[in-house]
């Protein structure tokens, strides 16, 4: 049904496709090598490697936003820990353990982690689909599928950094001596 010059289309049986490109590759090169075969495997092919630089793209993009992310926690909660350097020393003075003060600036952690984990599921379930239907969404192979999985399955990671960071600060914090960080100003 298909009248347009230089092009001729085949059907094969479902399984016959590779048997069929094959067949006709060697017959049309061998009689006219000037002729090029292009079957819906060429394209299939092209369109996966078409896809694996999104994925490419976008893998790269987490991986910087994420190690952005986790600088920023990081630099949040050294500058908490510096800005109230003489306040902890001074609950120190009154009686607080080393194991409550890393308890309290874990649990700060914790909240500036669950707020980000808010965030984040926030903006995805009302942000995200109007942003991808305007940007990538126009494209005709991309399917719209939101899910909050990733954002769960990163909490053990994040939990972790959440005790981790706060604990190199507070054994930082420690290498002073009480009376030294209640004099510095």
């Amino acid at each position: 049904g298909n009248d347009n010059a230089m092009l001729a289309a085949v059907d094969a049986k479902k399984g016959q496709d590779k048997a069929v490109k094959q067949y006709m590759e060697e017959t049309l090169q061998m009689n006219h090598g000037l002729l090029n075969v292009m079957s819906a495997l060429d394209m299939e092919v092209s369109f996966q490697r078409f896809l694996g630089k999104y994925y490419w793209i976008g893998g790269f993009l987490v991986l910087v936003l994420g190690f952005i992310g986790v600088m920023n926690f990081f630099n949040t909660m050294a500058a908490s820990v510096l800005s109230r350097k003489k306040e902890l020393a001074l609950l120190e003075a009154v009686g607080m353990t080393k194991k409550q003060e890393l308890a309290m600036l874990v649990a700060e952690g914790c909240i500036y982690l669950g707020g980000a984990f808010l965030m984040a599921v926030l903006l995805l379930v009302f942000g995200a689909k109007t942003i991808l239907a305007h940007t990538v969404g126009t494209a005709f192979f991309f399917q719209m599928k939101l899910t909050i999985v990733p954002c769960v399955l990163l909490l053990p990671v994040l939990a972790a950094l959440a005790y981790a960071i706060p604990k190199y600060q507070c054994d930082k914090l420690q290498k002073e001596s009480m009376v030294e960080r209640i004099r510095k100003e």
